[in-house]
């Protein structure tokens, strides 16, 4: 079956789910695709539409070829709905919950304008943009969270290894301590509470996100509380931003009513607040409100986003603007990213060098040359 043939009905998305069969019956049960796997997907499909060849016996021999997986399993299934009739659109509409929304929506843009090559290609762009984003992100976390790693596993070496060595070197020859060598020898011997509670907190947070990630209220707690962190906050607010607005123009672009985009590109957002709002902000633009006052009003998007979107609304460059509005985003995300990256790591670096050298040379330095001095002294003990 070739994607020109039966083109869906052109004032609609596509639907093609039989009566009686859940649209998300196959896609809840095994999971979205991964960015790299929709990467893939869009890149075999965009192949075989530009070589003019029958996508279902095409994909078919794809999903043969795979290695079993969320991929493979959608592609054959994709294969299996294009020899059973359906359309393209309407095979992507059956994978809901596997493929996100705004991808069959464009797709049915795509074969809508005869443009679908270059839908394709378009969403290849995103789709590799978005992987580079979440890549930034964790790179940028990954660093300073390896130093902090490194720097908890030198402080327990210090309190569990060797500051009970010394301590028989001191108590054999009894000898006065300071205040910081008693703290510390008192810190190796009761270690769980203060070496507790870094894990402690880590533990909590982690429950905290699973707990809070099975409401809505919950989700959008979590996230005020991650763009209240310095640095963190605010890169991945940048990144999600530049992700809504990227996606909010491409589907603008392809002719995508701006209701149903806005509802597409919130679906697919990790941000809480504009997923959760989605809804709401489509009834507001299907009454006439410009989607600049919509923003405005509701607080979803900076006031700068709310102000360049009406005025892109009014000027007929909509999609334009909200390309270079997330472009803007993705370089502050990139710069929040670097700073992360060259700024962070070497501060911890610091301050644990400066702990730990200070410790040893308070805690353990001043009474081994108190040690020394007494036994060249000869007097052991005072």
């Amino acid at each position: 079956m070739a994607i020109e043939n039966d083109p869906p009905d052109p004032e609609e998305l596509p639907k093609g789910i039989p009566v009686g069969e859940s649209p998300v019956r196959r896609g809840a049960a095994m999971g979205g695709l991964s960015a790299e796997d929709l990467i893939t997907l869009n890149e075999e499909i965009a192949g075989m539409a530009r070589a003019g060849l029958p996508l279902d016996q095409g994909m078919a021999a794809l999903a043969r070829e795979m290695r079993h997986g969320r991929l493979q399993r959608v592609t054959a299934d994709i294969a299996a709905d294009l020899r059973g009739g359906s359309t393209l659109p309407e095979a992507m509409a059956r994978q809901a919950g596997r493929v996100p929304r705004f991808y069959a929506g464009l797709v049915a843009a795509g074969v809508r304008s005869g443009r679908i090559g270059d839908v394709l290609a378009t969403l290849t762009v995103y789709a590799r943009t978005l992987a580079d984003l979440r890549s930034l992100i964790l790179g940028a976390l990954f660093y300073p969270a390896m130093v902090m790693l490194l720097a908890f596993t030198l402080f327990c070496f210090v309190f569990f290894y060797l500051i009970p060595q010394y301590e028989e070197i001191f108590n054999s020859f009894r000898i006065k301590l300071p205040l910081i060598t008693e703290i510390m020898i008192d810190i190796s011997h009761h270690p769980i509470p203060v070496f507790g509670l870094p894990l402690g907190l880590v533990a909590a947070l982690v429950f905290a996100r699973i707990g809070m990630g099975r409401s809505g209220k919950g989700r959008r707690a979590w996230t005020r509380f991650v763009y209240g962190v310095p640095l963190v906050g605010t890169l991945m607010r940048s990144a999600r931003l530049a992700a809504f607005t990227d996606l909010l123009g491409i589907l603008v672009d392809h002719g995508t009513p701006l209701p149903d985009a806005f509802v597409m590109a919130g679906e697919s957002s990790s941000d809480p607040f504009m997923a959760e709002s989605a809804g709401q902000v489509r009834e507001d633009l299907s009454q006439g409100q410009p989607l600049g006052e919509v923003l405005r009003r509701r607080k979803l998007v900076p006031e700068l986003v709310s102000w360049m979107t009406a005025m892109a609304e009014r000027r007929g460059n909509l999609g334009e603007t909200l390309h270079h509005i997330a472009a803007m985003y993705r370089r502050q995300a990139e710069m929040r990213a670097a700073l992360l990256r060259s700024v962070l790591p070497p501060f911890l670096i610091i301050v644990t060098a400066t702990l730990l050298v200070g410790l040893f040379v308070l805690g353990v330095a001043l009474p081994m040359m108190r040690l020394l001095e007494g036994l060249s002294g000869g007097n052991v003990g005072l």
